[in-house]
Parts: structure tokens; C-alpha cells; sequence
């Protein structure tokens, strides 16, 4: 950040599923992994707000 006044917001604007089968792999103990079907992936989709005061920015 060039600003030390600035800060950052992150504002969803869409969450859906999307349902498509894949494989993952999960852990189960120390090294034990287990291949593990899924159905599923959460999507969320973010805008990266940064709000800047330009007054001073102008000023200097």
C-alpha cells in the first residue's frame, strides 16, 4: 500500500456451488493419505476494495 490511511475490503458479490466430480486426496494420521471422491466445489467470486484518501494524494 503506498498509503498508510489505506484499507482493504474484500465484498463478495456471487457465491454458487459448482457440481463436477473430482479427486482429492485427504489425510488420515501422520502419512496416511486416502483418495476421496467429491461432488462439489464452494466458488466465491470477491472484489478487492482499497479505499485511498486522493485529497492528500492531490494536495502534495
Amino acid at each position: 500500500m503506498r498509503n498508510k490511511n489505506a484499507k482493504e475490503r474484500y465484498v463478495e458479490i456471487l457465491s454458487f456451488l459448482h457440481f463436477a466430480r473430482y479427486m482429492t486426496f485427504t489425510t488420515d494420521g501422520d502419512d496416511f493419505r486416502n483418495k476421496v471422491l467429491r461432488d462439489k466445489i464452494d466458488v466465491s467470486v470477491v472484489l478487492d476494495m482499497e479505499c485511498v484518501d486522493m485529497f492528500n494524494a492531490c494536495v502534495d
